[in-house]
Parts: structure tokens; sequence; C-alpha cells
């Protein structure tokens, strides 16, 4: 793995420990008919990140790091909500496309109005095996700084 770099559900390098909001990760919400992903970071951007990966997760497409595939990721929109979704829906849309699974990702850049990073995908692995995500929602959207520092972001899944 990459040094600085964490690994599915596993903490940043160097980022506060799990007691302190500020750690980085994320877990899976439970909701009736859709999927929720809580994920935290020191950083806007390590939140993001966390939150893409949370999404490889219940896409059964979290792959370990080797010979990817990396693509570059731009959106656009009025608020980091916004942001989010439309981040997460590209991802999606792109791990679609591309029938494989994620292998990393890197969120470079959170504000004014744009997100822009990358996300690599891996060719070598078997195909995605998760639960099928129709599409990313602003139902019960959260995308705040968290209590005593870092970001806290809520995101439910269509599924």
């Amino acid at each position: 793995m990459a040094e600085g770099r964490a690994g599915p559900g596993e903490p940043v390098p160097g980022a506060p420990g799990p007691g302190d909001p500020r750690s980085a990760g994320y877990e899976l919400l439970e909701h009736t008919a859709d999927v929720g992903i809580r994920a935290r970071g020191p950083t806007l951007e390590a939140a993001f990140e966390q939150a893409t990966r949370g999404l490889a997760e219940v896409l059964g497409a979290l792959a370990p790091e080797g010979s990817t595939e990396p693509v570059a990721v731009e959106v656009s929109a009025g608020d980091p909500g916004g942001l989010l979704v439309d981040w997460l829906n590209e991802v999606l849309w792109l791990r679609e496309v591309h029938q494989a699974r994620m292998a990393g990702v890197r969120v470079e850049r959170v504000g004014d109005g744009t997100a822009a990073g990358w996300v690599a995908f891996s060719g070598d692995d078997p195909p995605p095996d998760g639960t099928f995500v129709k599409a990313v929602t602003y139902h019960r959207l959260r995308v705040e700084p968290g209590p005593g520092g870092g970001w806290l972001i809520e995101v439910y899944l269509d599924v």
C-alpha cells in the first residue's frame, strides 16, 4: 500500500485515533429501502474518499491496490452536499462502464463549486458481487464539520 494512504476500512495514516471525531473511516447504515454510508475524515477531501470506499464496499467492488487504471473525476455543484452526490454518482457510473473493482481513490480538491481527483480500477479481479445501486440520493444527506473537528458525511444509496 502506498505511503500515506489507507486501505478499505483502515484509518488514514497519521490521522487521529478512533476515539477522536477527526478520525477517518466509514460505516454502513441500515434503512428500509436504501443503504446509508456514514464517513468521517480529518479533511473534507478525506471524508469524500471514505464515502467513496463505502460505496465500493456496498457494490462489492473494493480491490486491493495493484495494477490499476486511474480515471480523472471532476464534478461541479453549488454546495458540498451536491458535490458529494455528484461525485459518488460519477464514480458509480464509471464503475459500471469499466465493469471493474475500485482499487484506489484520491480526492485532491473539494471547494469553490468543484470536487476533483481520481479513482483507480483493477481489471485483474473477479467482477463485483455486491448490491446493485441505482443512484446516490439527497435523502437525509449530511456534509458538515464534525463535532470536535474533521468532517462528517451521511449519504444514502437507492438500492
